[in-house]
């Protein structure tokens, strides 16, 4: 098996080649509207799709996903199987190096893959959540008139995503790292006929870079620190090298100055770490870009909020653990940026009345309960939580986008209303990825979310810092359920407030991958269930983390308050339905006022980062452009111009055609060389 890894990334890369080549012909013939047009046009099918050129495309490409995540199973029971290494802290894994990819002085970089407990985990959930959503955007994008790159760039997607979590060095990671940027760029942006996606696109790929700048800068004072165990430099970026107890503990020793104050290697490089994170994983203070992504199809935000690029963040901070054990500091300002984005994000959403714009600020905060919980230490809760979560939220936003298709494009939720009764299956789908969200048992989403909160509580080690954490991620867990209920209540319950829209149910196409999802949503609890922890005894070689007590009270107090707050939400909403307009205020301006005015305004971060970075970008570009681009620039290539053509015109004058001018010319010259020699 260890021979055929590499296919795991080649198949969904020979589908990009493949429909790439192929794609145009899949097409012809083929009869579309334009893209961000109403669905309304096609009602009538009621989401039946009749172009087998499109759907062949989607196929493909689903196909090579599927067979991704079919060879990642059996690479799974191949590594369950395997006999413990001799001599190895983490006895199962395969690290192969097919050829040296750069090599430049004492730089030398492998192409290689890592398969071990971490990145087979990770592969699962990009392969198995990616192949289901490949699947449902055969027929949510069947009507539009460039699925064929749509699927071409949904493919390059998962082969970036696989790049990142496979490679067995840190420039296989970046290279991985900077396609799903990509990637996400291309898709965000992909109805750029439309105003707003290639503007979130930008800001996306904009305000990404600046978390990159910290993961290649981490690079770099990895390969320039890091010590062997003779003392010196080591020059790798190799992780089995790098992250070797005897090499990453030099880390610890060296005195470096980062940003004006002094800190060791190992807590600079964790500093510039963590900014990647902030970026990639959107916390705060970078998370803007994640909410706007949702200008782009459905099925691109479900990817990127479930299975991608979101959880990229998180993968990096369990896979460079060593280097995070080694500050402390770092660790706890982590778990702080966790908890406040857990909290922030989950007031933002209360605010929102795009349907997929609360899913998305649902995903800030889940992903700050992610962040907090490896900030703690409590690596095995963290992936655990971006498991189911990452389940739950693509049933969630794949719900949302049959919403969407199935209700003429609309996406403001103050316009829907009784939707159950017209799209039976999506609710009930919906209903379970709502409740896991929650937190409520026996569904996933209550096992991973319980783990962390049990960790801030009752860790030992974090002390009264943990604690408040804990009561922070209590308060974010209520306010969770608070605004998915105030979202069914609005979007599935009451009277249709638009009636002018002609509301169906998808197509199986598209509520199959639904109904595979919400059943990962209830059994997902499973990966890790208390008593068994079968996901941290997989863990357990690679991060050295035993399994923590289930804490049946805590447990039970959280999901009695989420239940409490889901239905103070469901029966405010239900109650308040006649005040529930798109012209009117939310009723819970009645309570909140200025509070709930600031979480429509989102704290204000769009509008200070607009303030002190958009708006003075655009002043400065504007005054370059005229000042510098006009006057210097233009100037100087003008001035150049100018300057022969005036010296032409001056020359000019001595090719008259007239003899005596050349004769009084002749003069003035024998006078001047005269001249000359008698005054030397």
């Amino acid at each position: 098996m260890e021979n055929f890894i590499w296919l795991v990334p080649a198949l969904p890369l020979l589908g990009v080649i493949i429909n790439t080549l192929l794609g145009a012909a899949a097409l012809r013939g083929s009869h579309h509207h334009a893209p961000g047009d109403s669905h309304d046009t096609h009602a009538a099918d009621h989401g039946v799709h009749h172009d087998n050129g499109v759907r062949r495309v989607g196929w493909l490409a689903s196909a090579m996903v599927g067979l991704a995540f079919v060879l990642t199973l059996v690479m799974l029971v191949q590594l369950l199987g395997q006999e413990a290494k001799v001599g190895e802290e983490n006895g199962r894994f395969f690290d192969i190096t097919y050829w040296q990819w750069m090599a430049a002085g004492d730089l030398r970089i492998p192409f290689g893959f890592l398969i071990d407990q971490l990145s087979l985990t990770m592969m699962l959930l990009v392969t198995g959540v990616g192949f289901l959503i490949h699947v449902y955007s055969i027929g949510y994008m069947s009507h539009d008139p460039r699925p064929t790159r749509f699927f071409v760039y949904l493919n390059l997607f998962i082969v970036a995503m696989l790049m990142l979590v496979m490679g067995n060095n840190f420039v296989m990671l970046f290279l991985g790292w900077e396609g799903v940027g990509l990637c996400s760029f291309l898709l965000i942006g992909f109805w750029f006929e439309q105003r707003d996606p290639p503007w979130a696109a930008t800001k996306a790929f904009v305000v990404n870079r600046i978390g990159d700048f910290g993961l290649l800068m981490a690079m770099f004072a990895i390969w320039g620190l890091t010590k062997n165990a003779e003392g010196g430099a080591l020059h790798s970026l190799v992780f089995r090298e790098v992250l070797a107890p005897e090499n990453v503990g030099s880390l610890q020793f060296v005195q470096t100055a980062f940003l004006g104050t002094q800190y060791t290697a190992a807590g600079a490089i964790a500093l510039m770490l963590l900014l990647g994170v902030t970026g990639k994983s959107a916390q705060i203070p970078l998370f803007v870009w994640l909410p706007d992504a949702m200008a782009g199809p459905t099925p691109v935000s479900a990817l990127i909020h479930a299975a991608t690029m979101v959880t990229a963040g998180v993968y990096l901070v369990i896979r460079t653990a060593p280097i995070f054990e080694l500050s402390p500091s770092v660790m706890n300002t982590m778990a702080l940026v966790g908890v406040a984005t857990a909290f922030i994000a989950a007031t933002i959403a209360l605010g929102q009345y795009d349907i997929k714009k609360v899913l998305a600020y649902s995903t800030v905060s889940q992903l700050g309960y992610m962040v907090a919980a490896v900030g703690m230490g409590a690596y095995g809760a963290g992936l655990f939580h971006l498991l189911t979560h990452g389940i739950f939220k693509a049933l969630l936003f794949l719900g949302a986008g049959a919403v969407i298709h199935g209700y003429g494009d609309e996406q403001d939720m103050r316009k829907m209303g009784g939707l159950r009764h017209k799209m039976p299956r999506t609710f009930a789908t919906y209903m379970v990825g709502t409740l896991a969200l929650a937190g409520i048992a026996p569904l996933a989403g209550f096992w991973s979310k319980d783990e962390i909160i049990g960790h801030a509580w009752y860790g030992a080690e974090g002390g009264a810092t943990h604690r408040g954490i804990a009561i922070f991620l209590i308060l974010s867990s209520m306010l969770t359920a608070f605004y998915m209920a105030r979202q069914v209540a609005m979007v599935f319950f009451g009277e249709q407030r638009d009636k002018s829209i002609h509301a169906h149910e998808s197509s199986p196409l598209m509520i199959w991958p639904l109904i595979i999802l919400a059943v990962g949503s209830v059994l997902g609890g499973l990966i890790n269930l208390p008593g068994l922890h079968p996901l941290t005894s997989w863990l357990e070689p690679l991060l050295g983390e035993e399994a923590a007590p289930f804490h049946v009270g805590l447990a039970a107090v959280v999901m009695v308050l989420a239940l409490l707050s889901g239905w103070a939400g469901f029966t405010y909403y239900r109650r308040a339905e006649r005040r529930i307009k798109a012209t009117h205020r939310d009723p819970l301006h009645r309570w909140g006022g200025d509070f709930y005015a600031i979480f429509e305004e989102k704290w204000g971060f769009d509008s200070l980062y607009n303030a002190i970075v958009v708006q003075p970008y655009k002043y400065l570009s504007n005054v370059l452009g005229k000042a510098f681009d006009v006057v210097i620039i233009d100037g100087v290539v003008n001035g150049s111009a100018n300057l022969v053509g005036l010296t032409g015109r001056g020359l000019r004058t001595f090719q008259s055609g007239y003899v005596r001018s050349y004769a009084l010319m002749f003069l003035v010259g024998v006078v001047a060389v005269l001249g000359y020699f008698v005054l030397r």
